[in-house]
């Protein structure tokens, strides 16, 4: 075989890869790429309540598809939900279902922290459900200089929850509970005062709360389809917790001494009990979690 029929066949193959490729690729973007082509604007909602698109809506059009392509085209930061999804989603849907709130309320925590129960932002707010200080200690968590109970996640948990049934006391919509624990309840009610409606979506408000909602609402429409949206392949496999249990504790003078006497593992104690912040914990009543080995 001569080198020019070589070349010849080569460049022939070549261009047939290239063409199959082109046509993989370009049926994945047009899937992929242009989300707005495969939704179903009907049901875009929050808690049961749709959200509008058209007439006076309109611009909830583009407020919704800045937030979903924001979440979409961020692979890294939408992976890590996926893959802490099973470490505390869960557990939410369980204690949101057992105090009658709507499923939807899980995908603040998404919103808030990105699950990440060591999170605290520039403001002071910390743990997966951004509680500050003060409110923290309004529903029943310990913030002191020893123990920060907003890094823990299951007790901040029942505070979230205890402050969704509060706020919806006080405005009788799910929707305007979601923006109020943005907002302050405080701030919403002028807000809401001010401009006599009585809807989120009737609002003007400070540029983080308005697009609190549809960010929340964009986490929501991609994690429900995010098997049909993403391959299997991008989105990794997920973290799984190992299993724990809990060791009820009075006082503890010398952590570290602690673990040695018990035989646990000193980082996997203060890894799974972020909410300890010392090195000893005063009276009270505590539940550690450890390694059920």
């Amino acid at each position: 075989m001569n080198r020019s029929r070589l070349i010849l066949i080569l460049s022939t193959f070549l261009l047939f890869i290239s063409i199959v490729v082109f046509f993989l690729v370009g049926e994945r973007m047009q899937h992929y790429g242009d989300l707005s082509k495969i939704i179903d604007y009907s049901k875009v909602n929050f808690a049961g309540e749709q959200v509008s698109f058209k007439g006076k809506y309109y611009y909830n059009l583009e407020k919704f598809e800045r937030e979903l392509s924001v979440t979409r085209f961020n692979m890294y930061q939408f992976v890590l939900y996926h893959k802490r999804e099973p470490l505390y989603i869960p557990y939410i849907e369980k204690k949101l279902k057992s105090a009658g709130i709507p499923d939807d309320f899980k995908y603040l925590a998404i919103a808030e922290s990105g699950l990440r129960n060591e999170s605290l932002s520039s403001a002071g707010a910390g743990g997966i459900w951004q509680f500050v200080p003060g409110t923290a200690k309004q529903y029943g968590l310990q913030v002191t200089d020893l123990v920060d109970e907003r890094y823990n996640f299951e007790l901040a948990t029942d505070a979230a929850i205890a402050y969704f049934q509060k706020l919806y006391e006080d405005f009788h919509d799910w929707t305007l509970v979601a923006a109020a624990y943005n907002r302050g309840e405080n701030g919403l009610r002028r807000a809401l005062d001010d401009q006599k409606v009585s809807s989120y979506y009737d609002l003007y408000l400070n540029e983080e709360t308005t697009r609190y909602l549809f960010r929340i609402i964009a986490i929501k429409y991609l994690m429900e389809n995010r098997y049909e949206i993403f391959d299997a392949d991008e989105l990794w496999d997920v973290f799984m917790k190992p299993k724990t249990r809990i060791v009820e504790i009075l006082e503890i003078q010398d952590i570290k001494a602690w673990c040695l006497s018990k035989k646990y593992d000193y980082a996997m104690v203060r890894q799974l009990n972020q909410w300890i912040l010392g090195n000893s914990l005063p009276k009270g009543n505590w539940k550690i979690q450890v390694l059920d080995l």
